[in-house]
């Protein structure tokens, strides 16, 4: 697992903190370190604005559901923030929930299934998700902080895991919906949490063409 390259201002940098994943679909995905959990119930959606993706709501409402936590296997984080991926790039409607440790961007990616797989370095693998084409992959967390002479510093993070799931199970090469997750922590996501998530969420969002006696298994 690559961690953060130490430099001069490594202490510093700790604390002032940002993190940064570039993921395939969605362009660049950034989460500042996650704050010290209050007894607050857990956020609602913001509201989207002018120059989000007509499908960010309904996006958003699919992933920030009140079983999230158990789904990432921390039932007792509550969700902090909800919203409209600050770093989106491109015409994708991407939102990006954050709670606890743990941060979880679902896109409606143009992005395919067929283009991950012709994307070596990212290491894919084929799976199956209800019936549905997918590939997992890594991406890349990037820590971003200021050093004590105010420059800043970058340095490679813990990776990023990646699933991506055509929207319907006979277009490979369609349109996709992905679900990303980093942990700040640096534990490892399995592939079992992303199909978790995945199977959960899916479905209920505009688009997904449920497939013929959706076998399980991945």
């Amino acid at each position: 697992m690559a961690t953060v390259k130490p430099g001069r201002n490594t202490a510093a940098t700790v604390t002032a903190v940002a993190l940064a994943a570039v993921g395939i679909g969605g362009g660049a995905w950034a989460m500042v370190a996650p704050r010290t959990e209050r007894a607050e119930p857990p956020a609602a959606c913001a509201a989207p604005r002018p120059t989000d993706p007509a499908g960010y709501a309904a996006l958003c409402a699919a992933l920030n559901r009140p079983d999230l936590p158990a789904l990432l296997g921390t039932p007792q984080d509550r969700v902090s923030t909800a919203g409209p991926a600050p770093f989106g790039l491109g015409k994708d409607a991407m939102v990006e929930v954050r709670l606890g440790v743990s941060a979880v961007a679902l896109t409606d990616s143009s992005t395919t299934v067929e283009d991950i797989s012709d994307m070596p370095r990212f290491l894919p693998r084929p799976a199956t998700v209800l019936g549905h084409p997918a590939m997992t992959y890594y991406t890349d967390a990037m820590s971003l902080g200021f050093g004590t002479d105010g420059k800043a510093t970058t340095g490679v993070g813990s990776p990023v895991r990646n699933l991506v799931v055509a929207q319907d199970p006979g277009a490979p090469g369609g349109r996709a919906f992905e679900v990303a997750v980093f942990r700040h922590d640096g534990r490892p996501v399995d592939d079992a949490l992303l199909y978790r998530v995945a199977e959960a969420v899916m479905p209920t969002l505009p688009g997904w063409v449920t497939a013929p006696a959706e076998p399980s298994g991945h």
